[in-house]
């Protein structure tokens, strides 16, 4: 088994800044324990395959060490670090049939075994249904099954570690579910280490033990998925994370009392520190910690933050219902939350907070509903920074 760390990576150039002159990566450290699995999330953009290039070694780092079982190996070429890579654009041999290109990489080891290569490749096929494929082109393939072709060669290959860049993407939704699944059930039958990345975050907190999230070649936060969603570092995390994300309100500082546009909210002592000379700040409330007080739930909250408010809209989701309720935001107010997803490239803010509903609910549109809030579920945010107030 093999660990992989990267310490302080920058790539940078006047060729390849990012805009604003900001690095492509920007001093990214990141540790991945032998035998585990990280996932990468992030938006498109957000230096996710350039960080998996670096690491492997087709890209060359401006500044900061790669290490492997602990050791640099900032100078060894790609062949020399071992590490299987699954490209997000399948990249496979157009004359070679679908047998030869999973069993490819293999190939080019020195003394490898024909029987045991032929075994394996039948193997990862079977589990990536490609068996009735195996003496077919990669041109009549189609998208997604070049890409479980790109997916199987990484997987027949005996390699240090596994990096996976976007390695469902092309899967249909039916299917996308089940080569998933394979994909992780092998990982954790052989003890690989192994990095993938995407832009479905669902994906992303199913797949891992360790989640970084990406955003303008930064790394935000990095933790389990339960660390993640339940204590976001920043406000970019928070309104990445979760579907519906986690509603992000603007709040005015009024003494000891936050007053948002729906209700407000008696801070303690301590978060009345932490906020200090603040006048605005940012409440981030998960949709399913929005309570119907008629509701189940709702009135076993003590502790709790709560208003009445009309429903703009409901949304059915099977399982679950989402009410949509509308608010007013200050002038002066959007022109920051404004400046701040300019300067994040990233929509965070609604005018609109989201609320769960039971999925035998029967609130409608223009009807009147009372909302309570767990207050310890409030998370506080400074605007400017992005810093999440309430942790520790």
């Amino acid at each position: 088994m093999t660990s992989i760390e990267v310490r302080h990576l920058t790539k940078s150039g006047p060729a390849t800044a990012g805009p604003g002159g900001r690095p492509l990566l920007d001093d990214i450290s990141l540790a991945v324990p032998s035998g585990s699995t990280l996932a990468i999330t992030g938006p498109a953009g957000a230096g996710k395959s350039l960080l998996l290039r670096v690491m492997v070694g087709l890209d060359e780092q401006t500044d900061g060490d790669i290490l492997i079982d602990d050791v640099v190996v900032n100078r060894v070429d790609a062949r020399g670090r071992d590490l299987a890579m699954v490209f997000a654009d399948h990249a496979l041999h157009p004359q070679l049939d679908v047998f030869d290109n999973l069993a490819f990489a293999a190939t080019l080891r020195r003394g490898y075994d024909r029987a045991a290569l032929s075994e394996r490749v039948h193997e990862v096929a079977d589990f990536l249904a490609l068996s009735d494929l195996l003496d077919v082109k990669p041109s009549k393939l189609d998208d997604a099954q070049r890409q479980r072709v790109a997916l199987g060669r990484s997987l027949v290959r005996d390699a240090h570690a596994y990096l996976f860049d976007a390695p469902f993407s092309q899967q249909p939704e039916r299917s996308r579910t089940h080569v998933r699944s394979v994909t992780t059930q092998w990982q954790q039958e052989n003890e690989r280490t192994s990095i993938f990345t995407t832009s479905h975050v669902e994906e992303a907190l199913t797949l891992a033990d360790r989640v970084a999230v990406m955003h303008q070649g930064f790394i935000h936060q990095v933790g389990t998925p339960r660390e993640l969603y339940d204590a976001p570092a920043n406000m970019f995390v928070a309104g990445y994370l979760g579907s519906p994300p986690m509603n992000l309100v603007p709040a005015f500082l009024a003494g000891q009392q936050l007053v948002t546009p729906l209700t407000t909210m008696l801070l303690d002592d301590t978060l009345r520190q932490r906020i200090g000379d603040r006048q605005v700040v940012v409440l981030g409330i998960r949709p399913e910690h929005c309570y119907d007080a008629s509701g189940p739930g709702g009135e076993a909250v003590r502790d709790r933050v709560e208003f009445t408010t009309r429903i703009d809209d409901v949304e059915w989701r099977g399982s679950s219902q989402f009410a949509y309720l509308g608010y007013d935001i200050a002038p002066e107010v959007e022109v920051l939350l404004d400046e701040v997803e300019e300067l994040l490239e990233f929509d965070l803010f609604q005018n609109f907070l989201v609320a769960e509903l039971a999925a035998a609910s029967t609130m409608r549109p223009g009807m009147s509903i009372r909302v309570v809030i767990p207050r310890d579920k409030v998370h506080v945010f400074d605007p400017e920074t992005g810093e999440n107030l309430t942790l520790p």
